[in-house]
């Protein structure tokens, strides 16, 4: 099986939980991954204020060498619609449903229905955004994590595990994804 890659972007005043839990998860399964400051700087500040030093910043990075794009969730979500390189390679992704994939959490679903990405697509994101995904005419769901087609979507920091499991399935299969839920203990 060849080695799977992906990039986690960073805005200042993302949610943690939702950054973290992936990144640990994804790398156990032995995903490639990337962290990526879409400011200037590699130093990006959570919502809380915790401090993370991205990989890599989004001007330096070859978006076709990755198989998907993270976006996690929190209070910092408005910031990626500031990038239009992000929002420019999102779309771009999803066009291309053979080869790349999308997942985004909590608040930050909404990013993908404003391009388009949703309409027609089961999905789900913080109840407080719901109302954008229906903008955005996504079929709005309660389930804790969805996949629907090359796009998963998930509700909020009480779901980042379940998120993360559902990146390794796509990627790596159930197979993985349940080994590496045994080997953490979960449920």
């Amino acid at each position: 099986m060849e080695n799977k890659k992906v990039a986690v972007f960073l805005a200042n005043g993302f949610e943690e939980i939702e950054a973290v839990t992936p990144i640990d998860l994804l790398q156990r399964a032995g995903i490639t991954v990337d962290t990526v400051s879409i400011t200037k700087e590699n130093l990006v500040e959570s919502a809380r204020k915790m401090k993370i030093l991205a990989d890599k910043i989004i001007d330096e990075i070859n978006f076709s060498e990755y198989d998907m794009l993270i976006l996690p969730g929190g209070p910092g979500v408005g910031n990626y619609f500031n990038s239009k390189t992000l929002l420019d390679n999102v779309l771009k992704f999803s066009k291309d449903s053979e080869n790349k994939k999308i997942a985004a959490i909590c608040a930050a679903p909404t990013v993908l229905a404003s391009l388009g990405i949703l309409e027609g697509k089961n999905a789900v994101c913080f109840p407080a955004c719901e109302n954008e995904l229906v903008k955005g005419k996504a079929l709005l769901g309660k389930d804790r994590a969805v996949t629907d087609g090359n796009v998963i979507t998930s509700r909020s920091a009480g779901t980042a595990l379940d998120f993360a499991f559902e990146i390794i399935s796509e990627l790596l299969g159930e197979k993985e994804a349940k080994r590496i839920a045994e080997e953490i203990v979960y449920r």
